[in-house]
């Protein structure tokens, strides 16, 4: 019932903009009946596109071409918005060119006479605000998605052995394999993987989107990541199927949860993963120790919080690297940091970066940062650190715009 409100919302708020935009634009350029039926064909097209999915909580892998056409709805939708800002600092000056004529010129407020036109330039404007926001989002959808780039860190730490070679971690999050769909492009992805050597590849979470059927046509692509002593995961908040209506409060809601759980557990040790489940792994290589931690999905107000870390880090080896596995970054600060035993890294995915941003030179911005405090990149708090890896699948918008899918590879040594 949630979504179906939330989606009737937002398909009010869509109407509203393309009426809007419809009395703006309706005695010049859709004067023209193919361009009427374009008009209002899109808009039903994208109201059906809305409602459906909200109907229809059992939904799991879109065909390909759906995923595109979700996009493509989803740039136009965002275009019209960017369109309405200039119309409507037009209107603005329409109500203050009214209201001086009504006063020096007509000496009256009455609505007679000849209606004051808009600011072509400003129409004009709008027309090209909009085309450049659906080139810029449709890019995103065509190349930026699967425009995968790796991004190398270095780091030291003080509980490292001196005396052993740099460890090499490659870490990947988020697949969302959903709506990935494009199986070539996961297998470039995994080749782009293997071609770093890792000693050991770790995954972040949200391997799906709602149902764990949706990683089974992919189990075998990523089963030929190669790391040399082991690949570790845990699950995202998208793992669990609490995004599809199931009410865990009866019988059959808690069977098919339980389900889920088994099916993407399952999913996970066939493409030769370790899933840590609130626990720890105590592995060598070469001449230093570390312990490896996993938690369940922990994300601050409304997400999950099935991760328990006091469980997780039961029988650590003290004195030695410790490094987390643990889905959502707002864990770092909430419990993370203030936990009895030293955690020296932890690794974090989540926030995608939102899909868009800047991140040139020094210029680093994403709206994530409005909600996130740690979103994307390095962190550091006294000797304990954080790695929130921006992401390397899409979920909603299947695109990315200046936050590109990203393959960490992060080096550790001895300070």
């Amino acid at each position: 019932m949630a979504k179906i409100i939330f989606s009737s919302i937002l398909i009010l708020i869509i109407l509203c903009i393309d009426y809007y935009l419809w009395h703006a634009y309706k005695n010049s350029l859709l004067d023209r009946s193919f361009l009427r039926v374009l008009f209002w064909g899109l808009t039903l097209i994208t109201v059906g596109l809305i409602f459906y999915p909200a109907i229809n909580s059992n939904m799991t892998l879109y065909p390909p071409y759906m995923v595109v056409i979700f996009g493509f709805t989803f740039s136009i939708v965002v275009s019209k918005i960017a369109m309405i800002l200039p119309l409507l600092v037009d209107d603005v000056f329409r109500v203050f060119r009214y209201i001086f004529n009504a006063l020096f010129v007509q000496k009256s407020f009455s609505l007679g006479g000849q209606a004051i036109s808009r600011l072509e330039f400003l129409k004009n404007t709008a027309l090209a605000l909009g085309a450049i926001t659906l080139s810029i989002f449709s890019y995103g959808i065509i190349i930026g998605r699967f425009d995968f780039r790796k991004h190398y860190v270095s780091l030291k730490l003080k509980s490292y052995p001196k005396t052993a070679r740099p460890l090499k971690i490659v870490q990947i999050s988020d697949l969302h394999l959903g709506s990935f769909q494009r199986k070539d492009k996961l297998s470039q992805a995994v080749e782009l993987i293997n071609q770093e050597q890792a000693d050991l590849i770790f995954f972040t979470g949200d391997l799906v989107n709602n149902h764990a059927a949706e990683a089974q046509p992919f189990v075998e692509i990523l089963s030929k990541l190669k790391s040399n002593y082991g690949n570790y995961a845990v699950l995202g908040n998208h793992d669990y199927a609490d995004y599809i209506g199931l009410d865990i409060r009866t019988q059959e809601g808690l069977t098919k949860w339980q389900d889920n759980f088994k099916e993407i557990s399952l999913y996970f040790k066939q493409a030769n993963f370790d899933l840590l489940l609130n626990e720890n792994r105590l592995i060598s290589i070469d001449q230093a120790e570390l312990n490896i931690v996993g938690v369940e999905n922990w994300g601050d107000g409304r997400f999950s919080k099935y991760g328990n870390l006091e469980k997780a880090m039961q029988n650590t080896k003290e004195g030695i690297p410790t490094l987390l596995l643990s889905h959502d970054p707002t864990h770092w600060e909430n419990q993370v940091l203030p936990f009895s035993q030293n955690i020296d890294l932890q690794f974090a995915g989540h926030t995608h970066g939102m899909q868009f941003g800047i991140e040139i030179g020094g210029v680093k911005w994403s709206p994530s940062q409005w909600k996130y405090k740690y979103w994307a990149g390095l962190y550091q708090k006294g000797q304990q650190y954080l790695y929130v890896n921006r992401g390397i699948g899409h979920l909603g918008y299947p695109g990315r715009v200046g936050i590109l899918p990203e393959i960490t590879i992060l080096e550790i040594q001895s300070t």
